[in-house]
């Protein structure tokens, strides 16, 4: 700061008239430089007495009377102060448009020096998009309505980029800017009914599983039934004819085991029925449960990255 105070001081010491015939003067007439002139002194004066706000003020009213390097070199130097350090990026450069011309050859060096320093400290941001409608804002404030590309000066360090729209998912980027160096951002939004994922109370596949499970046990018991039945009738008939004069069961042990296989197997068969019946039953409760999904956003996470960001998508269960 003291290097840039006395760069100050000697502009002030070098506040002798302007030449008509410089391409800086061209189209400006006498009453507007001497006016200038006039608050480029109350400036440079304001400031001397640290009154940086106020000197700001006084160049930037002569300013847009007379845009002279010089004036445009010392606002420069206060917005420095005031720590508007993209701003006075800018001025800097407006201050070098004619080269070193409006300078002598140290101040012109100091210039040189002051933009190089300031430099380091500022960047730039280029956001381009082409969906339609969609606003961008930059730190909180609007940056563009897209489809647009925008290339604006920041300061270097992190920043946030946002891109919003209606019915379309909300981007959120930190990104960082290095000083002196350009970094680049292409933002595409994606709708919200494609981002959105269905999360359910049990696996989709498991109701359908149950309730097929369930009902293949009840048909293969019904096969079991049907088959025991059908052994039953065989043993009514043999023993109505092998016992036609009348006999007992236990005196035909052939005929015994027969019908006790064929009311084993329709006792399997009915409680396999039973049994697969409410486990089918089981699987459309499950399925009329399921059937009432909950709507999952993903959750976006943004890593900043030299000259950029890396965005990870994910969904939280």
């Amino acid at each position: 700061m003291n290097r840039i105070t006395l760069a100050l001081v000697f502009v002030l010491a070098t506040t002798s008239a302007y030449a008509d015939d410089v391409p800086w003067a061209k189209g400006v007439s006498d009453a507007a430089q001497a006016q200038a002139n006039e608050l480029y002194a109350q400036g440079n004066d304001l400031f001397a007495h640290q009154d940086n706000a106020g000197a700001l003020a006084k160049y930037q009213a002569a300013i847009a009377l007379w845009d002279h390097p010089r004036i445009r070199f010392n606002m420069a130097v206060t917005l420095i102060r005031l720590d508007r350090i993209v701003e006075a990026a800018d001025s800097l450069d407006a201050a070098l448009k004619y080269g070193d011309k409006p300078f002598s050859p140290d101040l012109y060096q100091r210039v040189l020096d002051d933009q190089q320093l300031v430099r380091g400290r500022v960047g730039e941001l280029e956001v381009s998009c082409s969906q339609p409608d969609v606003h961008l804002l930059l730190d909180g404030k609007p940056l563009a309505t897209c489809p647009a590309t925008q290339k604006q000066r920041v300061l270097a360090g992190e920043h946030l980029l946002l891109a919003e729209k209606k019915d379309f998912m909300t981007v959120s980027r930190r990104v960082i800017v290095v000083g002196g160096k350009t970094a680049t951002e292409d933002v595409s939004l994606v709708p919200i009914e494609s981002a959105v994922i269905l999360k359910y109370r049990y696996p989709r596949w498991m109701p359908y599983t149950v309730a097929g499970t369930g009902a293949a046990i009840a048909l293969g018991g019904l096969g079991f039934y049907f088959a025991g039945r059908s052994q039953m009738d065989r043993f009514e008939a043999e023993f109505a004819m092998q016992c036609m004069n009348g006999c007992t069961l236990a005196s035909q042990p052939l005929l015994a085991d027969e019908r006790s296989s064929a009311k084993l197997k329709g006792d399997i068969g009915i409680g396999m029925m039973v049994g697969g019946g409410a486990i089918a039953i089981a699987g459309v409760a499950l399925a009329v449960i399921n059937s009432k999904a909950e709507r999952i956003l993903p959750s976006v996470e943004t890593v900043p990255t030299h000259g950029g960001a890396i965005t990870r998508v994910g969904w939280r269960f």
